[in-house]
């Protein structure tokens, strides 16, 4: 299948969509810092797959939401746009010889090291692998800049119906000074556009530094952490499913909703983590932006933030979900204060942009865990090579990082969620220096949390 880039004459001599602020204040945060998100969905199939399906399905996701690429500004302080990612050309590469079973784990987190490039492409990969006990893995590996959970989901329900979307102007190689004057004078129009917004940033900015000088009282600093290791790691992760019967029966016997025992199981995943500060477990949730609205972004969430008490959802939770969904509710009503200030961003240098990004990690004193539910996945998202898959599982995660970097913020930890016909699909994510440093550790500890709250299911590579 030819991708529609190759054939400039297709596109309209058009400008290309601007990024959000958002979607570049991502981007410009995996530039200054050489720290780069990523999105992973994993298949687990217990036959061979059907090889030309599956690259039907490949190249219909290259005609699809991830057919795109992020093309930095032309002009200083200007906004990115996106521009069509080239089709891939290769076909799939099939591997030498199957592997052992166990060796699963470490076959998908290498996945995540090969090469991407928002800017320059590819930004996803997408490959499989054979085992040995005649089963098949598939890897679909997303860059976070062009895309975030939701954005995959639908790309892969649309790529097995064969939904194309329309194309974006090409690329760099296929540009010509016609088109480059278009761009040039489209990016000034959007500058001036922008100029109301980006004086409103200014000004809450300001406000906010000086009502806030009065009251402000920083955090207590944790222990700064110094080691000098520079060796690169990929956050040891723990995929399991688990029948939704069973989920829904626990959460009905402590009186709480399928979301609020999620939040009920991640906030004892920090304390099992040690990730606790003043007896009190930080939440961040996100909350998608989207609904109703046209899927035109790379990214659209808003974080809510809730503070949970050590041991407050040991018993009944009806009392929390209550409070629960006021925090919901909030986020999505309340004006994002954040998001009022986006408009700056591209007019933040880059090296203060690292410093800011890096001050931001540091700042993490309350040692948060994120709680990701997507709910409901998209029809068709098992069946990428037109029979649905045995397993399937999803995280968000770093690209390898040095060991040094993440001791330095305190860890990592995050649950992410997700519903398929008859399991609740959940990835563990998480290193915590002295606790948790490899996918051995983190799967014995995610037993023994499922265990408590009376919850077992199967492991991916089980």
């Amino acid at each position: 299948m030819t991708h529609a880039t190759s054939h400039p004459e297709n596109v309209p001599n058009l400008p290309p969509p601007f990024v959000s602020f958002a979607d570049q204040g991502i981007y410009l945060a995996h530039t200054s810092l050489g720290q780069h998100a990523v999105i992973q969905a994993l298949w687990r199939y217990l036959r061979p797959v059907d090889l030309d399906a599956l690259t039907q399905f490949r190249d219909n996701l290259a005609l699809g939401l991830l057919a795109r690429l992020i093309r930095p500004a032309l002009l200083p302080f200007g906004r990115h746009q996106w521009v069509s990612a080239p089709a891939p050309s290769a076909a799939l590469a099939v591997a030498e010889a199957p592997l052992a079973p166990e060796a699963m784990q470490a076959w998908a987190d290498a996945q995540v090291e090969l090469p991407l490039d928002p800017a320059r492409g590819p930004a996803w990969t997408f490959t499989f692998q054979t085992f040995t006990d005649g089963s098949t893995v598939v890897s679909l590996v997303v860059s976070h800049c062009i895309s975030d959970g939701l954005t995959v989901l639908t790309a892969i329900s649309e790529a097995v119906r064969g939904v194309q979307r329309p194309p974006l102007s090409p690329a760099w190689s296929v540009w010509s000074a016609r088109r480059a004057a278009t761009i040039l004078g489209a990016e000034l129009q959007r500058m001036v556009r922008d100029t109301p917004a980006t004086l409103r940033a200014l000004a809450q900015l300001a406000g906010a530094a000086y009502t806030s000088r009065p009251t402000y009282t920083a955090p207590t600093a944790l222990p700064v952490v110094t080691i000098a290791d520079n060796r690169r790691i990929v956050f040891p992760s723990a995929f399991i499913r688990l029948p939704t019967s069973l989920w829904d029966a626990r959460a009905q016997c402590r009186g709480g909703s399928r979301f609020t025992l999620l939040t009920a199981v991640t906030a004892a995943f920090a304390e099992a983590l040690g990730r606790v500060r003043d007896d009190n477990v930080t939440l961040l949730i996100p909350v998608s932006e989207r609904a109703g609205l046209p899927h035109t972004g790379g990214n659209g969430v808003a974080l809510a933030t809730l503070k949970v008490r050590v041991g407050e959802l040991r018993g009944r939770l009806h009392t929390f979900q209550r409070r629960l969904r006021a925090t919901l509710l909030r986020t999505r009503r309340e004006p994002n204060r954040l998001a009022a200030l986006l408009p700056l961003v591209p007019f933040v240098p880059r090296r203060a942009f690292s410093a800011a990004t890096r001050l931001a990690f540091a700042a993490l004193g309350d040692l948060p865990v994120t709680c990701s539910n997507l709910g409901h996945c998209p029809e068709g998202v098992l069946r990428i090579d037109g029979g649905a898959a045995d397993r399937f599982c999803f995280r968000g995660i770093d690209r390898p990082v040095e060991r040094r970097a993440i001791e330095e913020r305190h860890g990592v930890a995050t649950l992410f969620a997700g519903i398929i016909p008859g399991f609740i699909v959940l990835s563990f994510v998480a290193y915590q220096p002295g606790v948790v440093t490899s996918p051995q550790h983190l799967r014995a500890l995610v037993e023994r949390l499922l265990a408590d709250y009376e919850l077992h299911g199967e492991f991916f590579d089980a």
